[in-house]
């Protein structure tokens, strides 16, 4: 016993000797004006703290509402340059000629391919390398009821007033081939290719063990690239049709018209016969549409990533439970309201801004984790409002400064020709704004109301309890 209480009086002899060294440190740092003047500052926020966070609340909910109004782009064209730029205003003016008006008029041309699986197997890190086609080995229109199918596909998908033909005189290849045999079965002098391969047949359904030969022969025949085959079978088969949007047409206009042909593809494929029931629709204009979808998932995802990385960052570092949640709620408003006031700028989701955004996202966390880390810097029992005013004095000049040279760095590139750098310096004053406010306000002030004395306690409880268990 008393081995026992000789080391626990010499632990809390060490413990008020370090409590001691930081308070002496803290009355040494409160000579320096900074330190006078964020001393002055805790003061007034201590005094007013309850105010202070039901604003902060009314000014975290007010910008989520905002943020939340973010926008897709509506166009693909991504702006380098100033509006001022040569070269700008020659793209502008381009986009304004009646050739231009025309070509986008007419839209886009989507293929429904049968035979293929919806597949990406090239480089995703690298956007040159492509995919190989991979090939779907239920695919068999051989029999009676799939060539039946086939032949009313293109009457059904163009009944539909997304689609129409892409030509006038277009015909889907099933169709064509259909129009071939009755014309050689009732002609004089057939073709080599008929009377080999089709065995008399006079239209569409042919036997199946007829269909292959003879539609692969026809396809040489005529040159049909849209029936390609291997090893005397069929194995891809391609309609075309003609869609109501472009490569750069509004994102929502692109995903109805996605939705649109994937539900009527997916009604079609219910009740399509064995062999044909895989069918997938693509359009270089849905490329965009991909891209866009993508961005916004980028976006989400990089903060996310964001604020585990800090919490696991902070827990590690201050062993506090509390303060983690502290610190994320205080990063969520730096996002929030920074996409806030991007909003409030007319801001969009673009491709520049979703780079930005995955490359901002994480200096939102930095300065919280410092402020963190200092208010357990004293050990054993001591009281919110002490800890919270050092966190403040000790960690408070270090940020100050590190936000005023980043600050300096976003006005040098203000002034840049390239818009990429003009809305990065934006994109990174309004972060390290808020960053600063997060960390002098928000998180302060949950400290000051509701921070742990004991910040480590919960974390060694639940390390004995887990220890003694083992």
């Amino acid at each position: 016993r008393r081995s026992a209480e000789d080391a626990s009086g010499t632990t809390l002899t060490t413990l008020q000797a370090e409590n001691n060294e930081r308070k002496e440190l803290l009355d040494v740092e409160h000579k320096a004006f900074i330190h006078r003047m964020l001393d002055g500052y805790y003061n007034v926020l201590h005094k007013y703290r309850w105010v202070v966070l039901l604003v902060c609340v009314a000014g975290m909910c007010a910008c989520i509402v905002v943020a939340a109004q973010l926008s897709l782009p509506t166009s693909s064209v991504v702006a380098l340059l100033p509006p001022s730029n040569e070269y700008e205003r020659h793209r502008l003016w381009s986009q304004n000629l009646l050739s231009t008006e025309l070509a986008k008029g007419n839209g886009g041309v989507a293929s429904i391919a049968f035979g293929l699986t919806a597949a990406d197997t090239g480089d995703h890190l690298n956007p040159d390398s492509f995919t190989t086609l991979v090939l779907d080995d239920s695919f068999n229109p051989s029999s009676e009821e799939a060539q039946k199918f086939l032949l009313g596909f293109c009457d059904r998908l163009f009944a539909n007033d997304f689609a129409s033909p892409p030509k006038n005189d277009y015909e889907c290849p099933i169709n064509r081939f259909d129009e071939w045999l009755k014309g050689q079965s009732s002609s004089e002098s057939p073709s080599d290719e008929y009377v080999q391969n089709c065995t008399g047949a006079s239209s569409v359904p042919v036997p199946s063990e007829v269909f292959n030969p003879c539609i692969i022969g026809w396809s040489k025949l005529v040159g049909e690239s849209f029936v390609l085959s291997n090893e005397g079978r069929v194995k891809i088969l391609e309609v075309r049709s003609r869609t109501t949007v472009v490569y750069d047409s509004p994102f929502s206009e692109l995903e109805e018209e996605w939705n649109k042909y994937e539900n009527w593809l997916q009604q079609e494929r219910e009740s399509a016969p064995s062999g044909v029931q895989k069918p997938f629709h693509s359009d270089i204009a849905f490329y965009w549409f991909d891209t866009n979808r993508q961005m916004l998932r980028t976006a989400y995802g990089a903060a996310g990533i964001a604020l585990i990385c800090a919490a696991v960052v902070l827990f590690v570092s201050s062993k506090s439970f509390i303060l983690t949640l502290f610190a994320g709620i205080s990063i969520v408003y730096v996002l929030v309201a920074a996409t806030a006031c991007l909003v409030g700028l007319g801001w969009e989701l673009g491709f520049l801004e979703s780079i930005l955004f995955a490359i901002l996202i994480g200096i939102s966390c930095d300065f919280v984790i410092h402020f963190g880390h200092a208010y357990t810097m004293y050990s054993g029992t001591v009281n919110r409002h002490y800890r919270s005013n050092f966190a403040l004095t000790h960690m408070g000049p270090s940020i100050l400064a590190a936000a005023l040279t980043t600050f300096a760095a976003a006005v040098v590139m203000v002034f840049t020709e390239i818009t990429f750098f003009r809305k990065f310096a934006v994109m990174l004053f309004m972060t390290i704004l808020h960053s600063t406010l997060g960390c002098f306000v928000v998180f302060i002030v949950l400290c000051d109301c509701f921070g742990p004395s004991q910040p480590k306690m919960g974390y060694y409880t639940m390390r004995s309890k887990l220890c003694g268990s083992m």
